[in-house]
């Protein structure tokens, strides 16, 4: 029970860490590029524009991240008077970030915004910068996308480590490379159309140096 209880803290460091970067505020201080083009995000899917001009997209429970709704929202809007501050809230690829009554919270966009925040995720789930499409984790030698289905939507993710590195630290690298990527993957599939309650990911992670195995998770866990 224990170590159950220091792998959560872990992972809710790990995705502390990557919070930020996955709400893409525009709050860094990266010039806001398109990264979407070879090997990048293929889905085209377009969900409807309402009548105010705006994309709503829910996200479920399971995919706040460690966090609360309104943990969220409060970040974001934190982040938000900083951007504005600093004169760089044009480059917010949403318009902001509402936690629901029920958990979940909605992202408010327009269509010109839409891909990009797409694109965003597409490379936050398999441990890239969104700005350069670099891997961002030193210790990390390849991380592929598997099973795409016809809509180009991965469902899969195969990661590939320096083994010495990942066991100096093993729950905290075992998150970083497993539980941080599920989640950034998992906000990419509700964006190309995947209903929240059918998000799924799973996550292999290898010996970059044997090719072994060393770890298989499937996500979102369930009952635990």
């Amino acid at each position: 029970m224990k170590q159950k209880r220091r792998l959560q803290k872990g992972a809710a460091l790990a995705l502390s860490l990557l919070l930020l970067l996955g709400s893409l505020a525009g709050c860094g201080d990266k010039p806001q590029e398109d990264v979407s083009g070879a090997e990048g995000p293929t889905n085209t899917y377009m969900p409807p524009v309402n009548e105010d001009g705006q994309i709503v997209i829910t996200m479920p429970k399971t995919l706040l991240g460690g966090k609360t709704a309104e943990e969220l929202e409060a970040e974001d809007k934190e982040q938000r008077q900083t951007a504005a501050q600093e004169g760089m809230l044009d480059q917010a690829v949403y318009n902001a970030l509402l936690a629901n009554e029920d958990g979940t919270f909605n992202y408010y966009l327009t269509e010109e915004q839409y891909p990009k925040l797409k694109a965003g995720y597409y490379w936050l789930g398999c441990l890239r910068d969104p700005y350069t499409a670099e891997i961002s984790q030193e210790f990390v030698a390849a991380a592929d996308y598997t099973d795409l289905d016809e809509n180009s939507v991965p469902w899969g993710l195969t990661v590939s480590v320096d083994a010495e590195t990942y066991y100096s630290m093993e729950m905290w690298y075992s998150a970083v490379v497993t539980v941080v990527p599920a989640v950034m993957l998992g906000r990419y599939q509700v964006l190309c159309g995947v209903p929240g309650e059918e998000w799924a990911v799973h996550v292999t992670v290898k010996d970059a140096e044997s090719g072994e195995t060393i770890l298989e998770n499937d996500f979102p866990t369930r009952g635990e």
